[in-house]
């Protein structure tokens, strides 16, 4: 019986995190740094970093909201049923 084998390209990953998004834009900073004048070749990619972070931030913000509802909800279950 033969295994099926996942490329490591097509394999799934876990979400990228608000840090590891912030570690790429200090790293194409770095390198928007050395290219000098060719630093504008990297604006796309700082772009799109840049949209990907503010996605994540909204996301996380967006979850915080939905867990401080459910306590809310929660407490206010319990308190009527006291």
């Amino acid at each position: 019986m033969r295994r099926s084998q996942q490329s490591w390209a097509t394999r799934k990953l876990p979400p990228v995190t608000v840090d590891e998004i912030e570690r790429h834009l200090d790293l194409v900073a770095m390198l928007m740094d050395k290219a000098g004048r060719k630093a504008h070749l990297f604006l796309p990619i700082w772009q799109w970093l840049e949209e990907e972070l503010q996605k994540q931030k909204d996301a996380d913000a967006m979850m915080a909201a939905a867990r401080a509802r459910l306590i809310r909800s929660q407490d206010r279950t319990a308190t009527q049923s006291a």
